[in-house]
């Protein structure tokens, strides 16, 4: 005897329609970019949880709107970009949760990590009086081959590692032997010279990991870095700090705000 096939009531509860104006490639784009942000602001735990998992692709099409093919394709692209893994029959998770770091506030690390209940471990690879060399004696305004005091730590933020900087301070700034294990920079000398730091010069450009830095911050070589260059002022205007901080691309994004200047005017149409 032949089944009659199940015709469900008028009534009967059915999926919302895909209203997104576009094609699936467009929305998939669009839910990889909310789910990115999302994922560098932390929703999902971030590097503070064991294994942050996001939600199934079934529940992100209905937050999204969108179909399961469009969220497979926004999970894929963001597996292309080491933000995520999947796991066949456990679900998804990050993998590449970013720590904000802002450059809108003259802070160190540990700083601008209070709060987060992450620790900050500094392994100091060297910290020696040195000489300056033409391009650090240019940026402290000091005489060429003026002693200063050179340091560099590997920093790492809740057991990963985070960057590698390199300082370059004006003599007396902080003692050689001071104890730099988890200690800012920055809060040293202000502490040491009883003076506050007033502001700095910054510039960020993305570089490719050399073999010994990728070997220190367990990236592969060529890795990409985010280098922050930071000259850092006393509150006279005398520059007193120089650092180089390498970054690693897939663990920390930049942040700043910007404002528009009241007598900024945009050119007239063309």
């Amino acid at each position: 005897m032949t089944r009659r096939p199940h015709i469900p009531p008028k009534d009967f509860p059915r999926p919302a329609n895909r209203d997104y104006a576009g094609t699936r490639a467009d929305a998939a784009r669009w839910a990889r970019d909310v789910l990115r942000g999302k994922i560098l602001d932390g929703v999902y735990g971030g590097l503070a949880a064991a294994r942050p998992m996001l939600p199934s692709e079934a529940e992100l099409a209905a937050e999204f709107d969108v179909s399961r093919n469009a969220i497979r394709e926004a999970l894929e692209l963001l597996r292309g970009e080491g933000l995520i893994t999947r796991v066949q029959g456990a679900g998804t998770f990050v993998t590449g949760a970013k720590l904000s770091q802002r450059l809108d506030r003259l802070e160190g690390l540990a700083e601008s990590l209070a709060g987060h209940q992450l620790p900050v471990d500094n392994t100091v690879l060297s910290v020696r009086e040195s000489v300056a060399s033409p391009f650090v004696a240019a940026k402290l305004q000091l005489p060429e081959n003026a002693p200063i005091i050179f340091i560099e730590r590997l920093r790492s933020v809740g057991g990963v590692p985070l960057s590698l900087d390199t300082t370059s301070l004006r003599v007396g700034a902080i003692p050689v032997d001071a104890n730099l294990d988890r200690q800012d920079v920055f809060a040293m000398i202000e502490a040491e010279l009883g003076v506050r730091l007033g502001w700095a010069e910054v510039t960020v450009e993305s570089v490719a990991a050399d073999a010994n830095t990728a070997k220190l911050l367990q990236i592969r070589s060529g890795a990409p870095l985010l280098l922050l260059h930071r000259l850092t002022f006393l509150e006279d205007g005398t520059p007193f700090d120089f650092e180089s901080v390498r970054y690693r691309g897939d663990r920390c994004s930049l942040v700043t705000t910007a404002a528009r200047e009241p007598d900024q005017q945009s050119p007239p149409p063309k």
